[in-house]
Formats: structure tokens, sequence, C-alpha cells
């Protein structure tokens, strides 16, 4: 990453994702991080498109995949055992 602007920025977006987990009750060195963000926006013809990315820390050229897809798979299992929970409590 050679953009100062955009390096900056990642930096302050790391700072600020530590300080959130730390306040959430995160104890320990944040080793790894994803952000998963969708965006929408309209076309010239007036359609709504919805663009879906992801941010990895320093714009994710040293994370392996298998490592982003194993959080996020991780992230995933467990939110789907918080939906299940919760909806279990609702019947």
């Amino acid at each position: 990453m050679t953009d100062p602007d955009l390096r900056a920025a990642y930096e302050r977006l790391t700072q600020s994702i530590e300080e959130v987990a730390r306040l959430e009750g995160a104890e320990g060195v944040l080793t790894e991080w994803v952000i998963v963000f969708a965006a929408q926006h309209f076309d010239g013809d007036g359609d709504g498109v919805t663009q879906v990315g992801i941010t990895l820390p320093d714009g994710g050229g040293h994370v392996p995949y298998h490592r982003v897809m194993g959080l996020l798979d991780y992230a995933l299992t467990r939110y789907r055992a918080d939906v299940a929970e919760a909806e279990a409590g609702e019947s």
C-alpha cells in the first residue's frame, strides 16, 4: 500500500476496531479482523445496485485466504447458533 491517505485510514480503522473490541470486553492483542460491508447506489437507469465488499488489515495483501475464510466461517457459525437460540426461545 503506497497511498499515504489510505495507509493512515487503515491505521485509524485498526485503532478503532481495537478500541471497540476492548470496550466490548475483548482481552489480549487483536490478531485478525475482517469487515464485511454492503453499500447501495443507483445506476444510470435508476436501478438499485448493491455492492458487497470485504475490508482486511492493510488492504488484505498479507492475509492468507484460509485465515480470512476460517475467521468468517467461525463468526457465521456462532451467529447462526445465536439466531437459532433466539428463534427457539420465541416458539
